[in-house]
């Protein structure tokens, strides 16, 4: 399957002098394939080591950090020389052995000119900071498959990129293509972005209905793995805690709330209803990849973070596809786009993984007496306003109240409607092509 993040690790090859590149991201979003992959075709070797399936490689990094011993006593192990000039060195889940992190500072530091690559699911958790190698590091994180990966995957890349192409001229989508990819749209919500889930379904696509449940049952199992490393990582009281935040997400993005929508603490957890008892468990979770958090802004002024509150935020999944699957909603009905209230969340969801993808972060929510914006982006100094419509309706009462009090030069609203345009300062949009509009 093509990634976009391919160019990202292009880039970093061709470059001169390179930091080793750590990437991050959730389990199951394809770190390790992609990293193999891109050893296997664009170097003349490519060294695996993989410390979750092989506890011996901690050995190596036990006696001192010195990168030629390392190197040495790694090659009489593998019975080969490695040379870091024609050699790709990736470290896989490398949080299981701190001192392996650790070394990428002294890698860096004796040759610049390496390529060494590091991956890891949970980086950061259970880790002290002693052990980050800061600055001497390049940080990236991989997310699950955007909308326009899931058309190259389905063979649908000429749509691909005649949308791409659409959506910087702002040229009409005429109303067969607009339906077509709703269609594929649609089926993007079921399957969310996980490539082993979008891989079991397009092996039955043909036969719509098998498809679907397949990839629910596989979301099904990846939600359990997991809890299964809640569990493992974070100790058994945490564990409790930190699983029960994780199960409670998508419901409170299901239920229909009248008033300010805001991830509320209250019953989250038996006994604890405040954002101190919480804050932990939620932060666990944002930093293994599974969550993520939109600030919430009250007012709009530069820098936006310094106008939002630590307990005042909105929590999302990593992926809609695991979001429906938490819900057991059932995948034919997600396909038929007709399931009431929660339409919006999941609409909402699909545009932040989107936003995700295309590199914006962070990205804010805007609440003031009875208006809200799904979604603000910091964006060549200024705060754009999206506001997120699953349906055709484009009456957009808030953004109108929005515009009014802060004359965004920049307005955008997604729906579910065809049309590609801007006018006076509101740029109409499908939501599928969400990721293209800051391009």
């Amino acid at each position: 399957m093509k990634r976009s993040f391919w160019h990202t690790l292009t880039q970093w090859k061709n470059a001169p002098r390179r930091k080793p590149m750590l990437v991050q991201g959730a389990r199951q979003v394809g770190k390790t394939w992609i990293l193999k992959r891109f050893g296997e075709t664009r170097f003349n070797h490519c060294v695996f080591l993989d410390f979750a399936e092989n506890k011996e490689l901690n050995g190596f990094f036990e006696p001192n950090l010195k990168p030629d011993r390392i190197l040495t006593e790694l090659g009489l192990y593998l019975g080969m020389d490695i040379d870091l000039k024609d050699t790709l060195l990736i470290f896989d889940e490398i949080q299981l052995c701190p001192e392996a992190l650790t070394a990428l500072k002294y890698f860096y530091e004796k040759y610049p000119e390496a390529y060494i690559c590091a991956s890891g699911s949970l980086l950061g958790i259970g880790l002290s900071e002693q052990n980050f190698p800061v600055g001497k590091v390049q940080r990236e994180w991989l997310l699950p498959m955007s909308f326009f990966e899931f058309l190259d995957a389905l063979g649908e890349e000429k749509l691909g990129k005649a949308l791409q192409a659409s959506a910087k001229d702002q040229t009409v989508i005429s109303s067969p293509i607009h339906e077509k990819t709703f269609g594929l749209f649609r089926e993007y919500l079921v399957c969310g972005g996980l490539p082993e889930v979008v891989e079991t379904y397009i092996g039955l696509r043909d036969t719509r209905v098998a498809a679907f449940q397949a990839a629910r049952s596989l979301q099904k199992e990846l939600v359990e793995s997991y809890l299964d490393d809640i569990a493992k990582h974070s100790g058994k009281l945490k564990a409790v805690r930190i699983a029960g935040v994780f199960r409670n997400i998508p419901e409170q993005l299901a239920k229909e709330t009248s008033g300010i929508r805001k991830f509320m603490f209250k019953d989250v957890l038996p006994g604890k209803s405040t954002y101190d008892e919480l804050e932990a468990p939620i932060e666990w979770l944002a930093r293994a990849g599974l969550v993520r958090r939109v600030p919430l802004c009250r007012t709009v002024r530069q820098p936006l973070a310094a106008y939002t509150e630590k307990n005042a935020f909105m929590l999302y999944l990593f992926d809609t596809g695991i979001l429906g699957a938490m819900l057991d909603l059932d995948s034919s009905v997600l396909y038929q786009y007709d399931f009431g209230q929660f339409k919006g969340f999941l609409a909402e969801n699909a545009v932040l993984n989107e936003l995700g993808c295309s590199g914006i972060d962070p990205v804010y929510t805007w609440r003031e007496g009875s208006s809200e914006i799904e979604f603000l982006v910091p964006y060549h100094g200024a705060a754009v306003p999206v506001e997120v419509k699953a349906g055709i309706n484009t009456k957009a009462k808030s953004m109108s109240v929005f515009r009014q009090k802060y004359s965004p030069e920049l307005a955008v609203l997604l729906t579910a409607q065809g049309a590609n345009q801007q006018d006076n300062g509101l740029r109409h949009a499908p939501l599928y092509l969400a990721s293209c509009i800051f391009r």
